[in-house]
Parts: structure tokens; C-alpha cells; sequence
């Protein structure tokens, strides 16, 4: 898994997974209520592991040495 073309779209998926918690963490505290308090920790959370994810994986790719970049198999 040290091909760019296999690491970023599984940075993508999993990125997409984390939001998906989020949403639908979020919809089921607010279910009945209205209120932002109970669900800004976990929206602060899924940002953050977001952020992690996607600039992590990204950056870890470039500066990777150029001759791991360009395996073809």
C-alpha cells in the first residue's frame, strides 16, 4: 500500500466513513432536541480526525523519498 494511486482514494473512503459517523452521530443526539451543545464535541472530533486523516496521509506522501513515489508494482 505505498502506491499513490491505492493510498489516496483509501484516504478518501476512510475520510468519507469519518464524516459519516459524524452525521449520523449527530442526527441521533439531536433527535427530539435542539440543542448544538450536546453534538459540538463530536463534530469538533470528526474535524479533527478528519484534518488528521486527509493532511496526514497527504503530507506523509510528499515527503516521501521520490524513488517510493514511483513503484509500479
Amino acid at each position: 500500500m505505498n502506491r499513490p494511486a491505492v493510498v489516496i482514494p483509501v484516504i478518501i473512503i476512510l475520510n468519507a466513513c469519518i464524516w459519516g459517523f459524524v452525521m449520523l452521530m449527530s442526527s441521533r443526539t439531536l433527535s427530539g432536541t435542539g440543542a448544538y451543545q450536546q453534538i459540538q464535541n463530536i463534530l469538533a472530533g470528526g474535524a479533527a480526525a478528519s484534518l488528521l486523516l486527509v493532511g496526514g496521509g497527504l503530507a506523509g506522501m510528499v515527503t516521501r523519498p521520490k524513488s517510493d513515489r514511483n513503484l509500479s508494482a
